[in-house]
Parts: C-alpha cells; sequence; structure tokens
C-alpha cells in the first residue's frame, strides 16, 4: 500500500495488468492484508476480478508456501509476481512463448549485470542454469527479474513440505532439474522496497504516463 505516483503502488500493477487483458488476479496475502482487500475489495469497481489466498494467523510460510496455501485458488497454470516489484514488459508476449515452446516452468531474466539489485542468475542454452539469492558479487549476469510461470501440479509436488518455504527453494530445485526455461527481457525492472527504488519507479511511471485502473 505504500504510495508511488500519489496512489497506492498496488494500483500501478493492476493498472499494467489490466491494460494487457489480465483480469483475473489471485493476491497471496498475510499480516496486514485486510488493508489490502479493504482498499480493492473484489476488485469489480476496477474492472479486474480479485481473489484472495489468506495465510493464516501466527502461521509463517513463506514465499512458496503462499503458492500451497493457494493451490486451491489456482487455475492449471499461471503467472506469478511479486508484491513490490513494478514490471514494464509485455506479459502477453511471455505468454504466448510459452504456450508455443510448451514450457511447463519459467523465469523471466534480465541481464543486470550487478546495476539495480545483487544478480543471481545465470542462463544457458535457454534454460536457467543456475540460480542461488546468496550467490557472489560477479558471478551470475543476470537476475530474477520477478515475474514467473508454473504448471499447477509443480506447486502440488510441495503438498505437506515443512514451513516456511522460500519460493526461491522451488525455483532452485527446477534448475537443478533443467526444468526452468529463460525468458530474457530487455527492460529493466523497479522496485518500492527501496527509498530510491521508489523514486525511480515515480520517475518512470511521469515520462510514461502510466494509465490508471482509478474509478
Amino acid at each position: 500500500m505504500v504510495p508511488v505516483a500519489g496512489r497506492p503502488f498496488v494500483y500501478h500493477q493492476l493498472a499494467m495488468l489490466k491494460q494487457q487483458g489480465f483480469t483475473e488476479i489471485l493476491m497471496c496475502v498475510g499480516y496486514l492484508g485486510d488493508q489490502i482487500q479493504s482498499e480493492l475489495g473484489d476488485g469489480s469497481s476496477l474492472g479486474v476480478s480479485i481473489r484472495y489466498a489468506w495465510e493464516s494467523e501466527g502461521v509463517l510460510l513463506g514465499t512458496g508456501g503462499a503458492l500451497v496455501n493457494a493451490l486451491p485458488k489456482l487455475q492449471n497454470h499461471f503467472l506469478v509476481m511479486y508484491g513490490d516489484s513494478y514490471l514494464p514488459i509485455d506479459f502477453k508476449r511471455m505468454a504466448e512463448w510459452i504456450q508455443e515452446k510448451h514450457i511447463s516452468s519459467a523465469m523471466s531474466v534480465f541481464r543486470n549485470e550487478g546495476r539495480w539489485d545483487h544478480s543471481n542468475t545465470q542462463v544457458k542454452s535457454g534454460l536457467v542454469s543456475f540460480y542461488s539469492k546468496t550467490a557472489l558479487p560477479g558471478e551470475c549476469n543476470f537476475i530474477d527479474y520477478g515475474l514467473l510461470f508454473f504448471h499447477k501440479e509443480t506447486i502440488l509436488k510441495y503438498l505437506g513440505h515443512p514451513m516456511p518455504l522460500d519460493l526461491s527453494t522451488i525455483q532452485k530445485q527446477l534448475v537443478e532439474a533443467h526444468e526452468m526455461a529463460a525468458y530474457e527481457v530487455k527492460e529493466r525492472f523497479y522496485e518500492v522496497g527501496k527509498p530510491e527504488g521508489l523514486a525511480e519507479l515515480e520517475s518512470f511511471l511521469g515520462r510514461q504516463n502510466s494509465p490508471s485502473v482509478l474509478p
């Protein structure tokens, strides 16, 4: 709910998704999630459909566990994006590429070279060949861009897994099994977790005349 360019950041994410034709949205929420639901409701007033997968109070699931928790509401295949990232790319193009290639799992990657955050990914022959959140400086050229694709059956394998479960654990296991395709993007990402990231995103949105889903 952090404000960006005069309105909560989540509105910018929803505007981006709606503009590209993605209107079925499932939010994994926990602490303070009631504030998000109170603000957005079911999304009907914004022209989208929003459902919620709730993390039980006092139960720490982690980002991967949140997907396991959401299994009853997940479609057979779906895209995942992080709640603190703004990704100015063509989501449909990635979805079409996935469909054409008959891919079961994919990670969007960006040749970051350590510029905007810690690079954590390597790519070889169309696959993510290495992924680690603790990669050493200079070890990787690419970064996990923040848009992922999964089949539901991939997440089903983690039913009963000890919690909390980080999404990076799922990603790393898919990489090690040579099952994570790499979709390279050319546009940088924006994050709102730091003041400088907020300032950069506000500047970008001002230049782009970002669409609004506000009524």
